[in-house]
């Protein structure tokens, strides 16, 4: 019979090459920071995330909520200055989807993200007219996964980033997976999770609201 240790080496992956751990609750505005620099690079964008509207979407006083609620026992200035630096966030990547080499940006939201503010009601119809108006942009996509529709396993926050070759020659760039656990945050670049983590997106987007119903439910929540 083995030992405990024997154990948790056994269940260990042999291969640990191209992923690894991002984060840890306590270190997840730093790596915030660190996936502002991957999407700095990013030609195409897919998020998820079911119970929140997007980051690449927020408006500052929405990512002021948000942030405040995630991390509760930051100081109120700390706050304020991870809520700017992800407002700059979305003026760059918003900036940057001006470019025809840029593809597109798709984000996947559960609906509790729209019926449930996460700020006052005047904040929250601030931040629903913002998504309204980038889902107009022709290389964006927002779609919502109403509540009452499939339970099939899905994980936190999600993203799947496509980057820009490195200039080395190489025709594509790398692909990389980042999803949020109550461990952590964790990445991969390896072709397999790419492809795994694409295929529950891609599932996620097929069982959400199409754009157009995505809209009219955006405005039928601004109108409630």
């Amino acid at each position: 019979m083995s030992t405990p240790s024997e154990a948790l080496s056994a269940l260990r992956a042999v291969d640990q090459r191209n992923q690894g751990r991002a984060a840890t609750p306590e270190t997840g505005e730093i790596t915030a920071e660190r996936l502002a620099a991957v999407e700095a690079h990013a030609v195409s964008v897919r998020v998820w995330h079911p119970n929140l509207i997007p980051g690449l979407l927020q408006t500052t006083r929405y990512a002021t909520a948000a942030i405040a609620t995630a991390r509760p026992a930051f100081p109120a200035a700390d706050v304020q200055r991870y809520a700017h630096m992800r407002a700059a966030r979305v003026d760059q990547f918003m900036t940057r989807l001006q470019n025809p080499a840029v593809g597109e940006a798709v984000f996947v939201m559960g609906g509790q993200a729209i019926s449930r503010p996460l700020t006052h009601a005047a904040a929250h119809r601030a931040q629903l007219r913002q998504l309204l108006r980038l889902a107009e942009l022709p290389n964006v996509r927002v779609h919502v996964l109403p509540e009452d529709r499939s339970t099939s396993a899905r994980p936190g926050h999600a993203s799947l980033y496509a980057l820009a070759p490195d200039g080395n020659g190489t025709r594509h760039g790398a692909r990389v997976g980042y999803t949020e656990t109550p461990l952590g945050g964790w990445y991969s670049t390896r072709p397999a999770d790419v492809a795994r983590l694409r295929m529950t997106f891609d599932e996620t987007v097929n069982q959400a609201l199409d754009a157009n119903d995505t809209r009219s439910l955006i405005q039928e929540a601004l109108t409630a």
